[in-house]
């Protein structure tokens, strides 16, 4: 009887064609990115000649966050604007302004309040 043959394979060798000693890796540099919306602290590896964008998306709630060192000016990535977004808050009466006159909205006033007196507009919770 033949002897039994063990056979095995070799584990995979990772080679490169470049020479180990002149290959230098590079050290990322870390920026850091403050998010306006949930105080949270984002911290972007990039390369180390890589320009520095203003805003990086938030790790938590995927706004614009803020850079915490001097950023490169006009610097955009791709999907987030260079300026933060700040939008102007407006009560409910801006809001009616910018769709009707104040004539327009005192008639409507006026034909509410005779419906809501005369009873047929639902005025609250009902108390049976």
């Amino acid at each position: 009887m033949p002897p039994a043959m063990i056979t095995a394979t070799v584990p995979h060798q990772a080679r490169t064609a470049e020479n180990p000693d002149r290959v230098v890796p590079l050290v990322p540099q870390i920026v850091a990115y403050l998010c306006g919306q949930c105080e949270v602290t984002t911290e972007a590896r990039l390369h180390p000649q890589a320009p520095i964008p203003v805003l990086w998306p938030c790790r938590i709630c995927r706004e614009g966050a803020e850079c915490t060192v001097e950023a490169d000016e006009g610097v955009e990535l791709i999907g987030v604007p260079a300026t933060p977004k700040h939008y102007e808050r407006k009560d409910h009466w801006t809001h009616l302004s910018e769709r009707r006159t104040e004539a327009e909205l005192e008639r409507l006033l006026a034909a509410q309040l005779e419906l809501l007196r005369a009873g047929k507009l639902h005025s609250g919770p009902s108390h049976r």
